[in-house]
């Protein structure tokens, strides 16, 4: 049994507003662009923010240039595979 409550329905609008503040922050869409994983972290932060109450693309870009110093980070410590994004969660995503 899971220590993470279920998480609350995203719609499929709540998607698509987060796929486009990924492509405007540059997460998305370009060749050279940032690692898979750095994506991962991106997309749960901002789901965990569009759940939380915030959803305008200017409200989730300005919440993702605040919290991006942590979800990089989590991205950069050599932990094993799901370990950063299960201890993100357990902390309440923020």
């Amino acid at each position: 049994m899971s220590s993470n409550p279920a998480a609350p329905h995203v719609e499929p609008a709540g998607f698509k507003l987060v796929k486009e503040v990924l492509m405007s922050a540059g997460l998305r869409g370009s060749e050279s662009g940032p690692r898979s994983d750095m994506i991962r972290d991106a997309s749960l932060f901002l789901l965990a923010e569009f759940r939380s109450g915030v959803r305008t693309k200017s409200a989730l870009l300005s919440s993702l240039a605040k919290g991006q110093q942590s979800w990089t980070r989590a991205s950069l410590d050599p932990q094993p595979e799901g370990s950063a994004i299960d201890r993100w969660q357990d902390e309440g995503g923020r």
